[in-house]
């Protein structure tokens, strides 16, 4: 007789209707499991225990919400209506809601357990939502009782085929024991930071399953409770990685590009730093620009440039954006710094990327990206968003600003991070008689061969300039340069005879 190896079924799950929490639960509640989801007063837990409801009949199975709070079920469809899963056509067909208030005042815990028992028989149920366990726990009398009615619930569904979750607003300990009754734990709250309010959700306990602890963000919204797994939680460590391609994506600036020995590296990262005015978004507005005509589809996103403000800054140094925006080939997103959430953004970021299958990608205002965020999460969430966009095939361009508005000096930007990113170039003004120049430096380029000099450029209607050496910068710093005319592009121009600087590898001289 041969021996046949058992195959391990998939485990079945309950999406909640966030997809952000279903990935924190590896995919869903399980289906059968009971689980606790605890939290003060207004951080969520009757918005998450409908939008269970909603999603679950929208799939075609069958839920009962059942109250034990004295608030009627009209005031709750009130508040409901707003958000996009609700659906008044499936109340009393497949959704059931039941009021248990006063059942539970005039029978008891056993009287409750009875309605329970009977809403999940006679409708069928697939999912049970019972929201105010913390009145049944108050008239329970003792943990004991209160504990064995929690067990019995948990065997009596498990048996008939039915995902629990029980809401409550107790805010106790993990290590209490009623914890212990139920397959799961979901933690919502909500603080201050600063005086703004971040809603924050946290699964302490997963039965059988790997758990990704700490907190993860979350907002209410149109949508229910939106869910954003932590960045850094989710992307996988870089794999080894295969030797840099050949392919180098240029700005479409001849002198700059020169510079770069033809551009950044296909896949690397790159980081555009410089002080308000120096031209950041015009030399990123360029790099998207030089992938359109290449072919190359490109992503703008930034905060607090309108799409009109952009598309004019665009025009003025002599670039067209909009037959490519109105292809697809370029798309240009604008978010608001005010009050964001990073790791929101982040993944909205990722999601564009995706749809839009971007291969170049200006990620405008690194900075304001950040500020919000804390320190200690900066080094790790910037890794795993790099990360994440590498394994998607995107090259990046980032802006940051710096403090410093002009000087000789220069100051190396995003302390501590620079290990990450693979180039970086710098421009800040310079002062001389009453006038500022703008100088451009290449700070690094991680295994690949750069011009380590500074060089002068200008911005005009015809586009951005860069000098052809580093001789007018020089001069700047040595406090003897007279202006240079502007170059104007020519097609009969011949190259003048100039000083080179040797290319250097690796770093500065």
């Amino acid at each position: 007789m041969s021996h046949i190896e058992p195959t391990e079924e998939p485990v079945r799950r309950v999406v909640t209707g966030s997809s952000g929490l279903d990935a924190l639960l590896n995919g869903g509640w399980v289906h059968g499991g009971t689980y606790m989801v605890s939290g003060a007063p207004g951080t969520g837990k009757t918005v998450l225990g409908n939008q269970l409801c909603f999603s679950h009949v929208a799939g075609g199975g069958r839920a009962v919400f059942i109250t034990m709070l004295s608030e009627s079920h009209e005031r709750m469809m009130t508040h409901l209506r707003g958000m996009r899963f609700f659906r008044r056509e499936v109340i009393g067909q497949s959704l059931h809601y039941v009021s248990a208030y006063a059942t539970l005042k005039g029978e008891g815990l056993e009287g409750l357990s009875r309605l329970l028992y009977r809403s999940v028989r006679e409708h069928q149920a697939t999912v049970l939502v019972v929201d105010g366990l913390l009145a049944a726990q108050e008239s329970a009398g003792s943990v004991l009782v209160f504990r064995e009615f929690l067990h019995a619930l948990g065997v009596h569904n498990a048996l008939a085929g039915c995902t629990t979750l029980v809401l409550t607003n107790r805010q106790e300990n993990a290590a209490d024991p009623q914890f212990a009754m139920v397959d799961g734990v979901l933690v919502l709250e909500m603080h201050l930071e600063g005086l703004r309010s971040v809603r924050s959700l946290e699964v302490t306990k997963l039965r059988g399953e790997p758990q990704i602890t700490g907190r993860h963000v979350f907002e209410i919204n149109s949508g229910g409770l939106v869910v954003y797994p932590r960045l850094e939680a989710f992307v996988p460590p870089p794999r080894e990685e295969q030797p840099a391609p050949a392919r180098r994506l240029g700005f479409g600036v001849p002198s700059l590009d020169e510079m770069l020995s033809g551009g950044v590296p296909e896949r690397s990262c790159s980081l555009l730093s410089g002080a308000p005015g120096s031209g950041k978004t015009l030399l990123g507005l360029h790099f998207l620009a030089e992938g359109v005509r290449r072919g190359e589809k490109g992503l703008y996103f930034g905060f607090g440039e309108t799409r009109d403000r952009l598309l004019a800054k665009a025009r003025g140094v002599g670039l067209t954006l909009a037959p490519a925006l109105a292809s697809g080939r370029l798309v240009v997103e604008s978010r608001s710094p005010v009050e964001c959430l990073p790791d929101a953004l982040a993944h909205e970021l990722l999601a564009l990327v995706e749809r839009h299958q971007a291969g170049r990608l200006v990620l405008d205002g690194l900075e304001l990206l950040l500020h919000t965020m804390d320190p200690r999460r900066t080094l790790g969430f910037v890794t795993a968003l790099l990360t994440a966009l590498r394994t998607r095939g995107v090259t990046p361009l980032m802006l940051q600003r710096t403090p410093m508005l002009f000087g000789p000096r220069e100051e190396g930007p995003l302390q501590g991070l620079e290990a990450l990113i693979d180039n970086i170039v710098f421009l800040r003004y310079v002062e001389l008689r009453s006038r500022l120049y703008r100088m451009l430096s290449i700070f690094k380029m991680s295994e690949s061969p750069y011009e380590s000099t500074s060089r002068e450029f200008s911005l005009s209607s015809r586009g951005i300039d860069v000098a052809d050496s580093s001789e007018s910068a020089e001069n700047i710093l040595q406090g003897r340069h007279r202006p240079r005319a502007t170059r104007r592009p020519s097609p009969q121009r011949k190259a003048a005879p100039r000083r080179r600087t040797p290319l250097k590898r690796g770093g500065r001289p």
